[in-house]
């Protein structure tokens, strides 16, 4: 297991090596956006590695046990927001951004705007991918109990700056694709193994359509809630537009986005079905049933053979591909849209993404005390609302009032609507589901509406 670890850091590094030569100078233009020449094809298939990180690996096959493929729902929903994407955002983020999305608030509403949607990103990624690096590295761990975790943390850590560090984006879109090929090949691999196996008896028609307007995954919420999360949380996100902004023109980047929503309806479907034969196996071996983030691992383990082994790999691939984009992102937004210009330049930029990678280090271990019941996935989802729910309607904000002021009472105001958001919903007793979003979007949209008003008057 030694050999293939030091042989795939060694893949990682040539790749990145290859990258250098190719692009000669690892200037901030290559770290930001690969200078703009990236390939379209190359782009929309690692963009994949983002999405699909290592809480995906794990918890999407665990939740159907208790969703079923309900989650399919979301990804119809996925292809209405990519769409949107595309024709609405791309345009203005290629008028109007050079390497941070977050300009074009700066552009639209002024600095304060641009800060308060820069932090938003940073505490909702921050959080957000860290906790997904943890999920996977817990488990990794599992299979290597001599490690200790906080030095396995350090060491993945560390592996994601060997090949970040110079090129950043230039080399991401390559190493994120050897990477997406890696733990795609591992889920089909097990899907199929598990095919061969004595399990169509225990298998049951999962849930694909939900039907009941009260529940949390009603097909509605869960198509409105796609689509806005989308939106949201890959078109309003750094990380996942990043690599869209190194494609040349807008028309590659667009073909770019419709052809990633149309791929990962396909990818979703797979680790669903990979979920259902989990469950199968589990059932059919008598097997007592684990928490649902665990069912992967605990049918792995119990395979044995070849499998744990193309397991660990997949989970790395899957772990780190997304771990790396979004260290790459909070690192151009630190230096883009917070810091003052004077400090953009290869030392800071050296500098910043070693300080994310640290503070990384140090959430990962303060999230080895938290529970793990329930599937982290549906959790994630769900916290992601009231993060992204107020950049969403910072948007949608900044496209009813006229360009050019600065905003000053975006930061405090947007704190106030989502707070009162917060409060009205729990006070309504209402399950919105993942269509959250939407409901904190609205009542930061109207509520900075309403205050651009005011202080007009």
């Amino acid at each position: 297991m030694g050999w293939v670890a030091l042989g795939y850091i060694a893949l990682l590094w040539a790749i990145s090596y290859w990258v250098d030569r190719r692009y000669k100078t690892a200037d901030l233009s290559t770290f930001y956006t690969a200078r703009r020449q990236a390939h379209w094809l190359w782009v929309s298939y690692s963009m994949i590695g983002t999405t699909i990180s290592g809480l995906t690996f794990l918890s999407l096959p665990g939740s159907v046990r208790q969703d079923g493929w309900t989650y399919l729902q979301v990804c119809i929903g996925y292809l209405i927001g990519y769409a949107a994407i595309a024709y609405i955002l791309l345009p203005l983020y290629y008028a109007h951004t050079r390497a941070s999305v977050y300009e074009y608030f700066r552009h639209r509403l002024g600095p304060s705007a641009e800060k308060t949607a820069t932090l938003l990103f940073l505490l909702s990624r921050g959080i957000g991918s860290s906790l997904r690096l943890f999920l996977a590295l817990w488990v990794i761990q599992s299979f290597l109990p001599s490690w200790p975790f906080p030095l396995l943390s350090a060491i993945a850590l560390g592996v994601i700056l060997l090949y970040t560090l110079r090129s950043g984006v230039a080399a991401l879109i390559y190493t994120d694709a050897f990477q997406t090929t890696l733990f795609l090949a591992t889920a089909a691999y097990t899907t199929y193994l598990l095919s061969q196996g004595p399990i169509q008896s225990c298998l049951s028609i999962p849930l694909i359509i939900n039907t009941h307007p009260q529940s949390p995954h009603f097909w509605l919420k869960d198509l409105l809630g796609g689509a806005l999360i989308a939106f949201s949380m890959t078109g309003l996100d750094q990380d996942q537009m990043q690599k869209n902004l190194s494609l040349p023109t807008l028309q590659k980047g667009q073909k770019n986005l419709l052809l990633y929503g149309s791929l990962l309806l396909p990818v979703n479907a797979l680790f669903l079905f990979l979920g259902s034969g989990l469950w199968a196996y589990i059932a059919c071996m008598h097997i007592a049933p684990p928490p649902p983030d665990e069912a992967f691992v605990t049918v792995v383990q119990n395979i044995g053979g070849i499998l744990p082994f193309l397991f660990i790999l997949g989970l790395t691939a899957a772990a780190l591909s997304s771990a790396d984009g979004s260290l790459t992102a909070l690192t151009t937004v630190t230096l883009r849209n917070l810091l003052p210009t004077s400090y953009e330049n290869i030392r800071t930029k050296n500098f910043v993404l070693i300080g994310w990678a640290c503070l990384f280090w140090v959430l990962l271990w303060a999230y080895t005390f938290l529970p793990k019941e329930g599937h982290i996935l549906g959790i994630f989802l769900h916290f992601s609302g009231y993060t992204y729910g107020p950049l969403l309607g910072l948007f949608l904000f900044s496209r009813l009032v006229a360009p050019g002021k600065d905003a000053r009472y975006v930061p405090w105001g947007t704190l106030l609507c989502t707070t009162l958001a917060i409060v009205a919903e729990k006070f309504l007793g209402v399950k919105w589901g993942y269509g959250t979003i939407l409901w904190i979007a609205l009542w930061n949209a109207v509520g900075l509406w309403a205050l651009s008003r005011a202080f007009r008057s």
